[in-house]
Parts: structure tokens; C-alpha cells; sequence
């Protein structure tokens, strides 16, 4: 839903909006004032930039970036997004979210002389985004992960950042200015090191492999829960805090997506679906509880979901059924789903 709304503001922007699409719009608005004060600061901030004078084609992304630009202290660097389909620009576009504490006076100007201003970068399913921070450090994403960061580290004691999803960091280093990765209710803190976090708020586990330097685990009262050393891989039960950590694993297992790979090594099927429905962004069910005792060691790189389904069909005694989208009521599509069955002797 939220995505959906974010490509109704750029394009009430851009061109008039369908009667169903504007009657969405007007009931977000006016479903909260926080919605409404979000939608006016879009609203002055687009009006703001000289690039968007009435031209029949606009370019959304150079028109929005221009606008920020009018900032002060707009000190975002770099945004590299490979794989991207026009269809999830607007998406990722709009996932430039301000998450500012504002104050908004009689004649709803927007004051950000006293607070962090926070900006928020989204990787669209199956796409990868890479960014880079204030400081230096470099950041990819994978397919439905989402970064909020502040848009400097000036004045500040740490640099905290929150990630939903997957993402690899490879952090400036700052002896006196710890960075830390929040994930919700666990804390990855380090000083300048490379390391991968798996963490999607809809799962009840998250990973962090470490590639160099050192990393601990925290929870949110600063309390240390785990140290990792380089080659390092701990798995956490975000609801009961319990490790497990392995060490002289294979990290491409954990790092080679930034590259367009997925790996697996002796992996069972509900860790490879669990991948598939990320990047594909599609619902997977097992329907034969038979099929969750096989493990796959396996390489993909660019194939299709049907190239995929496939190869793993081909190399167990598995069979899929592909569920087409449906249309929904508020004109989106709900995810394709596919069931796995066993295949009959």
C-alpha cells in the first residue's frame, strides 16, 4: 500500500490522476494529519524545483533530485541501481523518503534548523541498488530491502542506520564514531569493516557474515549479545535472542548476490524458496511436507523464476504449479504463487 501511494503523489505531480486513482490519494490524505503534512512537504518541495515547469515529458528522477539539491545539507552522494525496470523507478524514486521530525508553523513551512533529517532508499524487487553514504561508507541492497540513514553524520555520536532486508556494508572506518546497523531488535555495531546482514522484518531469524574486521551483536539497551571474527557467520532468533555461529564458512554463499549470483551449499528447500520469494517477489508454499528434507547445492545467475523452478525440479523429485497474479480492487497485483508438490513415482 505504501508503495502504491508513494507512485500516486509523483504522478499527481506529473499528470492528472484517474478518478480511482485520485480518490485513493484524497483518502490517504485525509486519513491522518501526518499524511496530509507528508504530502504537503512533497508537494512544496516539487514546486520548489525549476525542472518541473509544465513540459509535456518530465524526467521524474532529474526533476526530484534537483529539488533536493535546494536543500542545505542535502550531501547524498551516489545512487547506482542495475537492473531496474521502468515499471520499479518510480518505486525506488519516491523510496528517497524524508523521515523528518518536522515542525510545521501557521503557514505549514517545514523547520529543519533542530532536527536529523533522515532519507530512506529502496531496492525493488528484483533489483539491486548500491548507495553510498556521507561518510564514505558503501552500501548494496537486494530485492525488497529497504535503508534509512541520516543524510550526514555531522554532530552526531554514531552512525546508526536501519536496514530492512539484505544488505552489504563496507564501512568507512571511524574509530570514534561507531556505525551501527539496527535491524529491529538487534544491533550490529562495527568501525570500519565489511560484512553482510540478512535481516527482512517478515522473518523470525536474521544472519550477519563478516568478511573483515570485527562486528558484535547488541541488543537495543547496548547490551553485547556476540562477537564475530573475519569468515564468521551467526544466525539469530530475533524472538528469543539464541545464536548459532559458525566460522570458515563460504562467504559467497552470504555475499555474491551484489554480483547477481545466488548461491547454495547443502541448503534445505524452505532457506531457497525463502530467496526465491524475495527476488521473484512471489508466495511459495511446500504442500508436501516430504519435500522439506531435501537439501540443494546449487548457482543461479540471471535465470528466469520458471529457469530456476526447473533446474530444481530437474535435479529432485519436486513439481511446481505456477499460480497467475490477480487483479485487485485497488488496481495492484497480488504476488504469483507457486505450489510444490511431489512428484509421483
Amino acid at each position: 500500500m505504501e508503495n502504491q501511494i508513494e507512485t500516486l503523489i509523483v504522478n499527481s505531480f506529473t499528470k492528472p490522476l484517474s478518478e480511482k486513482d485520485q480518490a485513493v490519494l484524497d483518502s490517504w490524505i485525509e486519513a491522518s494529519v501526518d499524511n496530509k503534512n507528508k504530502f504537503e512537504a512533497y508537494k512544496e518541495l516539487w514546486e520548489k524545483s525549476s525542472a518541473l515547469a509544465s513540459a509535456p515529458d518530465i524526467d521524474v528522477e532529474a526533476a526530484l533530485i534537483k529539488t533536493k539539491k535546494r536543500i542545505n545539507d542535502f550531501r547524498f552522494k551516489r545512487l547506482k541501481r542495475m537492473v531496474l525496470p521502468v515499471a520499479a523507478m518510480l518505486i525506488v524514486l519516491l523510496g528517497f523518503t524524508f523521515f523528518m521530525k518536522r515542525s510545521f508553523n501557521q503557514n505549514s513551512g517545514i523547520n529543519l534548523s533542530e532536527d536529523i533529517v533522515y532519507q530512506e532508499v529502496k531496492a525493488a524487487f528484483g533489483t539491486k541498488t548500491e548507495l553510498e553514504l556521507a561518510d564514505g561508507t558503501v552500501v548494496w541492497l537486494n530485492s525488497g530491502s529497504s535503508l534509512r540513514f541520516p543524510m550526514s553524520f555531522n554532530n552526531l555520536d554514531q552512525r546508526k542506520v536501519y536496514l530492512d532486508g539484505e544488505g552489504y556494508f563496507d564501512v568507512t572506518k571511524n574509530k570514534n564514531k561507531p556505525f551501527i546497523v539496527n535491524t529491529g531488535e538487534v544491533n550490529v555495531k562495527v568501525y570500519g569493516t565489511a560484512f553482510n546482514v540478512s535481516a527482512y522484518s517478515d522473518y523470525s531469524s536474521m544472519s550477519v557474515a563478516l568478511v573483515e574486521g570485527k562486528v558484535s551483536l547488541e541488543d537495543n539497551k547496548s547490551n553485547e549479545l556476540t562477537m564475530l571474527a573475519p569468515n564468521d557467520v551467526v544466525e539469530c532468533d530475533v524472538r528469543t535472542k539464541s545464536f548459532n555461529t559458525f566460522s570458515n564458512v563460504e562467504m559467497e554463499k552470504y555475499t555474491a548476490w551484489k554480483d547477481g549470483y545466488m548461491m547454495f551449499y547443502g541448503d534445505p528447500i524452505s532457506v531457497i524458496i525463502k530467496k526465491i520469494e524475495k527476488w521473484y517477489n512471489v508466495d511459495i508454499t511446500i504442500a508436501d511436507k516430504e519435500l522439506e528434507a531435501y537439501r540443494f547445492t546449487a548457482t543461479f545467475h540471471d535465470e528466469s523464476l520458471e529457469q530456476m523452478l526447473d533446474l530444481l525440479s530437474v535435479s529432485s523429485p519436486m513439481n511446481y504449479e505456477i499460480i497467475p497474479s490477480e487483479k485487485l480492487q485497488n488496481n495492484t497485483f497480488s504476488p504469483k504463487k507457486i505450489i510444490l508438490t511431489k512428484s509421483k513415482q
